[in-house]
C-alpha cells in the first residue's frame, strides 16, 4: 500500500504527461537563429555565447554624445496568446549596470506591449528592477541584490490578477489594466542598452506562454515536461518529514 505522502509525490510523476503551452528561448544560441527578428543592434554591439549564456556588452557609440549608446532590441508577436485565460512570462539576467542608467531604458529591459493597450515594461540594473504599467500609474521600484543572476517571472489571469516575482518571491500585484495579450497589444520586445556608461548583460533565458494547469508537470514553465521538473518531486520524497499527508 502506498502512503498518503507517496502518493502525493506520485502524482507529480505521473502528472509529466501533460504539457503547457509554452515557447522558451535558453539563450544558448543568437536570438535571430532562435525565432527572434532583430530590430536593430546599434553600433556594433559585442554579441556571444559563453556557457549556455547569452552575452551582450554594449558601450558608448564612438563619435555619437551620450545618452543612446550600443543597443541590442528582439521581437516575436504573441498573436498564438490571444484570448488565452492565463499568460506567463519569465526571464534570467544578470545585469551590472548602475541603476542610473534605467532612465534611459538601461541596462536590461523585457516589454509586453503593443500599439496601445495593456502594457508591461520592466528594466533591470545592477541592484534594482522598475516596472512600469501605464503612465498614470505608480512606478513600482524593487531592490535586488547586485552581482548576482535573477529571475523575473510575471503571472497574468485575465483582467482578475497580476502577480510579479523575483526568484519566486511576490514582489507586487494586483488588478492589471485589462486582459494580455489582445489584438492591439501583443508583442514581446527585449533589449540590452547603454545610456552614459558600459553594461554586461547576461541573459539566461525567457520563456512565455499559457500558465501551466496544475498537476501539468511543467513546474518549470518550459513548455516540455523533461529532467529538469523533477527536482520537484526529489525534493517532495527527500523532504518526506514535512509533506503532505493525502
Amino acid at each position: 500500500m502506498v502512503s498518503g505522502y507517496r502518493a502525493f509525490c506520485l502524482i507529480l510523476v505521473s502528472a509529466a504527461l501533460a504539457r503547457a503551452e509554452a515557447f522558451s528561448y535558453e539563450c544558448d544560441s543568437l536570438p535571430e537563429d532562435s525565432g527572434w527578428e532583430v530590430i536593430q543592434i546599434v553600433c556594433d554591439a559585442e554579441r556571444s555565447i559563453e556557457n549556455g549564456r547569452l552575452i551582450e556588452h554594449v558601450g558608448l557609440c564612438e563619435g555619437n554624445p551620450p545618452p543612446g549608446g550600443q543597443q541590442t532590441d528582439y521581437t516575436r508577436d504573441l498573436n498564438e496568446y490571444i484570448g488565452a485565460d492565463t499568460f506567463f512570462l519569465e526571464w534570467t539576467v544578470l545585469a551590472d549596470g548602475d541603476n542610473s542608467e534605467i532612465i534611459w531604458g538601461a541596462p536590461s529591459g523585457v516589454v509586453l506591449g503593443g500599439f496601445t493597450g495593456v502594457k508591461w515594461h520592466f528594466v533591470v540594473a545592477r541592484d534594482l528592477a522598475r516596472l512600469i504599467r501605464d503612465n498614470a500609474l505608480p512606478i513600482i521600484f524593487v531592490e535586488i541584490d547586485p552581482d548576482v543572476a535573477h529571475t523575473h517571472r510575471l503571472e497574468l489571469y485575465g483582467a482578475e490578477l497580476y502577480v510579479w516575482y523575483i526568484d519566486g518571491v511576490v514582489v507586487d500585484s494586483g488588478v492589471p489594466e485589462g486582459a494580455y495579450p489582445t489584438h492591439v497589444s501583443n508583442n514581446i520586445k527585449w533589449r540590452s542598452k547603454s545610456g552614459f556608461l558600459e553594461n554586461l548583460i547576461a541573459w539566461d533565458y525567457i520563456r512565455y506562454g499559457e500558465i501551466p494547469q496544475d498537476h501539468s508537470g511543467d513546474w518549470d514553465s518550459s513548455g516540455v515536461v523533461d529532467v529538469d521538473d523533477f527536482y520537484f518531486f526529489a525534493e517532495c520524497i527527500a523532504d518526506r518529514g514535512n509533506g503532505p499527508d493525502v
